[in-house]
C-alpha cells in the first residue's frame, strides 16, 4: 500500500517537495506546521490541533487501517508545509468510504500543492479498495479548497445550512463533496 513512499513531486514554481505517510517522530513538525495554518482556519478544524495533548494523542495512536496521513515535507529543511488524512471506518458497510481532510500551509497553496495531494491520495485510494472520497468544507472560508474539488471531479452531495459557527458567533454552511472513484482510473 505504502511502497511507492516517500516519492517527489515538483510544484508548480519546480520546486521538490517529498511525500511520504505521517510518523510517530513527526509530532513536533506537525505542531509547527498546524501553528503555520492562521487561526480562523483552525477555529473549523474537528479537533484542537494546538493542544499537545490532543496531537500528541493522535500521534502515538497512528493506526494507517483507520487514518492514513501523509505529509509534504520541504527536502531543504524537512519542514511539513501540508498534511493530507484518508479516515475510514471499521464498519463493513462503510469500508468503501474514505473521508479526506487536506490542510496546506498558505505560503503553498497557489503553487498546485494540494492538486498534487488530492490526486496522488486518490490514486492510493483506489490500491485500497476506496470506491468513494467524501469531504467536507466550510463555505466561504474554504472557496479555493471547494473550487480545486469541482476541478478534480468532486461532485456537491449536500449542504447543511447554518451548520458550524465561526468565532463571531455567524452561521457557516457546511458543504459536503463525493468523488467516486474507478479502479481503472477512467474517471481521469
Amino acid at each position: 500500500m505504502l511502497e511507492n513512499y516517500p516519492k517527489q513531486i515538483l510544484i508548480k514554481d519546480g520546486t521538490p517537495i517529498l511525500l511520504r505517510p505521517l510518523v510517530r517522530e513527526d509530532e513536533t513538525g506537525l505542531a509547527e506546521f498546524f501553528a503555520r495554518i492562521p487561526e480562523e482556519e483552525r477555529w473549523f478544524l474537528r479537533e484542537d490541533i494546538a493542544d499537545s495533548e490532543v496531537m500528541g494523542e493522535w500521534i502515538r495512536n497512528l493506526d494507517y487501517d483507520r487514518c492514513l496521513p501523509l505529509v509534504a515535507i520541504r527536502p531543504d529543511d524537512g519542514r511539513i508545509i501540508a498534511n493530507i488524512r484518508l479516515h475510514r471506518r471499521p464498519a463493513e458497510c462503510l469500508s468503501h468510504i474514505a473521508h479526506l481532510r487536506i490542510l496546506v500551509e498558505p505560503s503553498y497553496r497557489q503553487h498546485r500543492l494540494g492538486t498534487w495531494m488530492l490526486l496522488d491520495t486518490m490514486k492510493l485510494a483506489v490500491a485500497i479498495g476506496i470506491e468513494k472520497l467524501v469531504a467536507e468544507f466550510v463555505a466561504e472560508v474554504e472557496a479555493a479548497a471547494i473550487n480545486a474539488a469541482n476541478k478534480l471531479d468532486f461532485f456537491e452531495q449536500a449542504v447543511l445550512k447554518d451548520y458550524v459557527k465561526d468565532r463571531q458567533g455567524r452561521y457557516r454552511d457546511l458543504v459536503i463533496m463525493v468523488k467516486n472513484l474507478h479502479q481503472d482510473w477512467s474517471d481521469f
